[in-house]
């Protein structure tokens, strides 16, 4: 009797794995590729190298420089000595609020101006973004030791100064919704790491106008700041300075905190028009 020969096996094929850049349906894959390039670079505000991009990606290092090359051009992206890529002004300008006309940057350099010259501090402004907060401008101090955040870095709302002083004068609703998605990492141990401890400090902001950071994300650097407001008496935006704790004392940020509050209220008027007032 022959021999009967069992059926081939056919090899299995592994899944492919999920491409990164979201297809969006419309048959516009440049436009889809060039965005992920956007929203990728977004989350890494130290930059990325043309090869970096085309890894996280899975894409071409030929497509990644041509895209680079263009948004480069139209300011949405810069590139730094070292070759890397990061968010650039005209990006950050799409995100930022403007309120008649006026955008928040151009209400707000001002008062950064002037609060840096107050303290000699680098003076930052910053919106939520998500679950986040997000630089969008800064003005560099005239201290011998430069101690500020590059345009575009991306901050823990729980762990700094600007995060706590937008949150706690955002509408109730706004604000829970907010809290119920962020995720409280303990980076230190004085870091507030629960909602009940976090809603108690966020009462003290809205009592004392102002809000703290003293080494809650990274040992040693401290920031103050204060809120921005609508008209409506909402906060949605932040002006802050930043300094080594040295330099920016407990004590010091006390004595500093009544400036600060000041520098948000100028550029509150600027924003509104010129018409203050704490709706």
């Amino acid at each position: 009797m022959p021999a009967t020969r069992s059926p081939r096996r056919q090899p299995r094929t592994k899944p492919k794995p999920k491409a990164p850049v979201h297809d969006s349906g419309f048959s516009t894959p440049s436009l889809d590729r060039a965005l992920a390039v956007l929203q990728c670079l977004g989350g890494h505000p130290l930059g990325l190298t043309l090869s970096e991009i085309a890894a996280d990606l899975k894409l071409s290092v030929n497509f990644v420089y041509r895209v680079t090359q263009s948004l480069v051009s139209h300011g949405y992206l810069v590139r730094d000595a070292e070759k890397r890529f990061s968010v650039g002004s005209a990006m950050l300008k799409l995100c930022q609020p403007v309120i008649d006309d006026i955008p928040l940057t151009e209400a707000a350099l001002p008062a950064m101006r002037w609060l840096s010259d107050q303290t000699g501090e680098a003076t930052h402004l910053g919106i939520l973004s998500g679950f986040e907060g997000i630089v969008l401008e800064r003005v560099i101090g005239r201290a011998m030791i430069k101690f500020y955040v590059e345009r575009g870095t991306r901050f823990p709302i729980h762990t700094s100064g600007p995060g706590k002083a937008m949150l706690a004068f955002k509408p109730e609703p706004e604000r829970d919704e907010i809290i119920a998605g962020m995720k409280f990492e303990r980076f230190q141990p004085w870091t507030i790491s629960n909602r009940k401890d976090f809603l108690k400090c966020l009462d003290e902001v809205r009592i004392n106008g102002f809000a703290t950071d003293v080494g809650e994300h990274l040992e040693g650097h401290h920031c103050l700041a204060a809120p921005i407001f609508d008209a409506e008496g909402n906060a949605i935006a932040s002006l802050w300075i930043t300094g080594p704790s040295q330099r920016l004392s407990e004590d010091r940020m006390t004595k500093l905190a009544a400036v600060v509050k000041k520098a948000g209220d100028i550029a509150t008027t600027a924003l509104r028009g010129g018409a203050l007032g704490r709706g």
